[in-house]
């Protein structure tokens, strides 16, 4: 099975990449790739550039080495629509399970993306659940299980809850305390934080 984890990453933090390695290794992934989009369709703007935000994918992957960058969506340079790229992972992984990871806000509000309804004819959904979070109640077409080994039975269509140990950070938090130059200690591993501040 192999894991794609999209989003803005913007910038990347502890809350993507200590879910992003427990899921790895708790669903038996043989890759997990951390699939930043080109322009994200549901936020008004992106706070850093597509070379800051790959600039610091590289650098994380070099501490969390176990996670690899599928940077697919910022080569198209334009907007990025999820059912466009499972299509593509699809093709490129014809033998493999495919696990798309999403947070709970995101899972919440799929029925506005792009042929939604589509999205179970070419993966799984791995969810991550923000703590307190309420899980909506539409399944988009997918099976809810959570039963691990179902995922590596089938090739798409089941969607499963992530029981992580949750690290609740914000992208929005994060920029709140950039705003007021606030710690960032804790929320960004010392690489980033390093390299913003040379921004």
């Amino acid at each position: 099975m192999i894991g794609f984890f999209g989003g803005s990453f913007d910038p990347v933090h502890y809350g993507h990449l200590k879910n992003a390695a427990q899921l790895k290794t708790k669903l038996g992934l043989s890759k997990l790739f951390l699939m930043p989009c080109a322009e994200s369709v549901h936020k008004k703007r992106l706070n850093f550039s597509v070379n800051q935000r790959m600039d610091m994918l590289h650098l994380v992957v070099e501490e969390f080495n176990t996670l690899s960058i599928d940077a697919r969506e910022i080569e198209q340079n334009r907007d990025s629509y999820t059912i466009d790229s499972l299509k593509h992972i699809q093709s490129d992984y014809q033998n493999d399970s495919i696990c798309l990871i999403m947070g709970m806000d995101n899972f919440n509000t799929l029925s506005s993306w792009k042929e939604y309804q589509d999205f179970y004819q070419y993966c799984h959904l791995v969810v991550i659940a923000r703590s307190g979070a309420l899980i909506h109640q539409e399944k988009y077409g997918f099976k809810l299980t959570n039963v691990v080994n179902d995922l590596a039975k089938q090739k798409t269509g089941f969607v499963f809850f992530a029981n992580n140990q949750m690290l609740d950070i914000s992208s929005s938090a994060i920029h709140g305390k950039m705003r007021n130059h606030k710690n960032l200690s804790g929320l960004l591993p010392e690489s980033i934080i390093n390299y913003i501040n040379t921004l």
